[in-house]
């Protein structure tokens, strides 16, 4: 538990690395926020000194939250989906706080969006089952009952009419196959359908950068559970990985 009231937010995602300082009793940005290509493919090695140089720019001791898309247990990476395979087996909070000199929690980066949203956002005081989906690179999720993380859940590899939700749905996805906004939400909502026929939902809460423009297919979308956009948008990941700090042991420097 820190006794700080400020901590860094890292989302490492599938394209860029995004981090920023974070007022904790708010969840609002303390700091700019701060960018850098993600070498998803390159060596374990080079994905750490990117994170070393976008941190670098927040001055200070303070405790690093990194929001990784993986599972994470035991701060430990066990999946790569969209990331070279050599980092499965790593111990990514031990690896990251000995580069940063910081103390470091890693979490998956929906769950990270989730916490946020619950904390601060679209989740908050919502009793029963709470699903988030992240529409980036892929779809992550993140599943809370009655406010409970069920940390690591992998919904955006479930195979929906026989091909991946992520593959059909993720933001990717879209500009990958050139969807239209139309087909684009018809294929999301094939998958928001069959997750709620598995998990029934009383909410469901759609983050990532695609939902910048809520205008343009959020009137598509037709699902039996409540659909939102989540408060903090494509935010929600740094807030959360912040967060998480107070949530779960650090690794410290």
């Amino acid at each position: 538990m820190t006794s700080s009231k400020l901590a860094i937010g890292v989302d490492v995602g599938g394209s860029s690395i995004k981090c920023a300082l974070i007022d904790l009793a708010s969840g609002t940005f303390a700091s700019d926020r701060f960018s850098t290509p993600t070498p998803a493919q390159d060596s374990t090695e080079a994905l750490l000194t990117a994170l070393a140089q976008v941190v670098a720019n927040i001055p200070g001791d303070h405790a690093v939250g990194l929001a990784f898309p993986s599972v994470i247990r035991d701060g430990t990476v066990r999946t790569a989906a969209n990331l070279n395979k050599a980092w499965i087996g790593q111990p990514l909070a031990k690896l990251a706080s000995g580069r940063l000199h910081r103390p470091v929690i890693a979490i998956n980066d929906a769950d990270a969006a989730g916490v946020a949203e619950l904390h601060y956002g679209a989740a908050a005081n919502v009793p029963g089952t709470v699903l988030l989906l992240t529409l980036g690179t892929g779809i992550g999720s993140a599943l809370f009952i009655d406010g409970i993380l069920v940390p690591n859940t992998e919904f955006g590899h479930l195979e929906v009419q026989g091909r991946e939700a992520e593959l059909r749905a993720s933001g990717r996805a879209k500009v990958e196959l050139n969807l239209s906004w139309d087909t684009w939400a018809a294929e999301l909502n094939l998958v928001l359908n069959d997750m709620h026929a598995l998990l029934w939902p009383d909410l469901i809460v759609l983050c990532g950068g695609i939902t910048e423009e809520p205008e343009k297919f959020m009137s598509k979308l037709h699902c039996e559970a409540r659909l939102c956009i989540g408060a903090l948008r494509s935010e929600a990941g740094i807030v959360g990985a912040a967060l998480a700090t107070t949530l779960t042991k650090q690794v410290p420097t």
